[in-house]
């Protein structure tokens, strides 16, 4: 599976760093993917949104935790390699 990450923009927050799209097989867009700075260090989060009872479900997400962490990776390197690059 080809995954094509670029980072659309970047955010100045104290936990949100950037939002990321990633192209899939060149063939299915993921937008809104967030780098988030835990606790634990830096993640992917999904696009979300909010639903009646105020909580939030991801509106996208891998099914398969190896397919989760290739799609975290390719975020985060992207994410890494922009840093870098400014």
């Amino acid at each position: 599976m080809k995954l094509n990450a670029r980072v659309t923009s970047f955010v100045g927050g104290e936990k949100l760093k950037a939002y990321v799209s990633v192209l899939i097989d060149d063939k299915f867009l993921v937008k809104g993917i967030k780098v988030i700075e835990g606790e634990k260090g830096r993640f992917a989060s999904m696009p979300c949104r909010r639903t009646k009872r105020g909580e939030y479900a991801d509106i996208c997400f891998p099914i398969t935790k190896d397919l989760r962490q290739e799609l975290e990776k390719a975020v985060l390197d992207e994410y890494a390699k922009r840093l870098e690059e400014m």
